[in-house]
């Protein structure tokens, strides 16, 4: 009787035995390759795609970050403005949210233009010179204003008093200047360079002086009274005058 027992016994454990170890089998079995949760990742470079209307391309090896379209400058109040210097041709206007802009629009801020002569020193066609008065011997600034609804603003779109008269200019170009011609020049009497480096400087700078020719010493150079010499590049002649 107690051997039967003992054989019943170790006849159970054996089974359980063998049913654990089955059970530890089939679990095996549903792990390792394959595409299953349980899975290993797969070996190798990941790639992330982003976006290509937002200028990204694939992320992976060898490639990085977002392609370079260059950069982007804007006028005064947008960007990607097509104009550096000399503006879109629309008039005088106001937006919507009351800003005033002088003729052809914004004024583009962007830099790397050198506003030298040949470029007209970066001004518009509607830019008109403020200035107090102009007396040989005494030195006036002159301030590049525009007119819109009878009233003249500065290019950056602030109205201002005109206490003087205003002036049309163009450039002297390379002709020479008689003694006693009133000028109006870009004053090279600082530390920066010598013309402006984007339209929005050159019409917006304080640099711009009044005064009369006391004689022309060279082809490049007149001298201005009570100033000194002055740079005949840099000098722009009256054509036009008014009270304001």
């Amino acid at each position: 009787m107690r051997w039967s027992v003992l054989l019943v016994c170790a006849s159970l454990a054996a089974g359980s035995g063998c049913d654990k170890l089955r059970k530890k089998q089939e679990a095996s079995s549903q792990t390792g390759s394959g595409s299953g949760s349980a899975a290993p990742p797969a070996s190798g470079h990941s790639v992330t795609k982003l976006k290509e209307d937002a200028g990204v391309v694939a992320l992976g090896s060898g490639v990085s970050g977002p392609q370079n379209s260059g950069p982007h400058v804007g006028s005064g109040s947008g960007s990607g403005s097509a104009h550096v210097i000399g503006g879109d041709g629309s008039p005088a206007h106001r937006n919507d949210d009351g800003r005033v802009h002088g003729p052809g629009g914004p004024v583009f801020m962007g830099r790397g233009v050198e506003c030298d002569a040949a470029h007209d020193h970066c001004l518009r066609d509607g830019v008109w010179f403020s200035v107090a008065n102009i007396v040989a011997g005494r030195l006036f600034r002159a301030l590049p204003v525009f007119e819109f609804e009878k009233q003249w603003f500065t290019w950056r779109g602030e109205p201002t008093e005109t206490p003087g008269k205003v002036y049309k200019t163009q450039i002297a170009g390379s002709g020479s200047v008689a003694a006693g011609t009133a000028v109006i020049w870009f004053s090279s009497e600082t530390s920066e360079k010598k013309f402006a480096d984007s339209e929005y400087d050159a019409m917006t700078s304080s640099r711009w002086e009044a005064g009369v020719v006391e004689s022309q010493t060279s082809p490049t150079m007149v001298m201005v009274k009570g100033y000194g010499a002055v740079s005949l590049d840099t000098v722009r002649l009256i054509t036009e005058s008014r009270a304001p």
